[in-house]
């Protein structure tokens, strides 16, 4: 067993002993890959924890369909998805198979999903995973997702840029001297 795999049973042990709903989602999980580990440090690192336990379901991968997004921001990606009235968002975990000879990791992760609400069509983008667990999130649910996930990523990006901004109350007064001048 590689030092990973070690070190992710060891969190998985430990967490799910002092959680019960961490140990929950790990049963969860492992029912589907046995000897699988789930990468998440703490429960407190899953917001829609209770949602995946309550109503946490298995995505089919045969009819995926990728969609461009950024890389490493599933999260964002899925958002935009929504944002664009391209589909809905899942969020949870994807499981990746390590090799045939040590079983994979649940990755927390999010998608998008297309088509007929019995079997949505999962929508990919960032990398292909072998499984996708996770909840299907309700038109509400989608508003709080984004506001979650695309909110702090704005507020860095305002805040790089921000300094080169120029100043509103400057930028008016250009604005009302340049129409003053053009009005005379």
């Amino acid at each position: 067993m590689s030092l990973t795999m070690h070190f992710w049973n060891n969190v998985n042990r430990k967490q799910a002993a002092r959680n019960r709903q961490y140990s929950r989602l790990l049963q969860r999980l492992q029912a589907i890959h046995p000897g699988s580990v789930v990468v998440l440090q703490s429960p407190l690192d899953e917001p829609w924890l209770t949602h995946l336990i309550e109503r946490g379901q298995l995505f089919s991968r045969y009819k995926l369909k990728n969609f461009r997004g950024s890389r490493n921001r599933c999260h964002q990606n899925a958002s935009c998805i929504w944002i664009m009235e391209q589909g809905r968002i899942a969020t949870g975990f994807a499981y990746k198979a390590s090799s045939r000879l040590f079983p994979g990791a649940w990755y927390r992760h999010s998608w998008g999903l297309k088509g007929s609400t019995r079997s949505p069509r999962v929508v990919e983008t960032t990398h292909e995973f072998d499984d996708y667990f996770g909840v299907k999130l309700d038109h509400e649910e989608c508003k709080c997702f984004v506001l979650q996930n695309v909110l702090p990523m704005v507020e860095t990006v305002l805040n790089k840029i921000g300094p080169k901004l120029p100043n509103r109350k400057q930028s008016a007064a250009k604005h009302n001297q340049r129409s003053l001048a053009v009005g005379s």
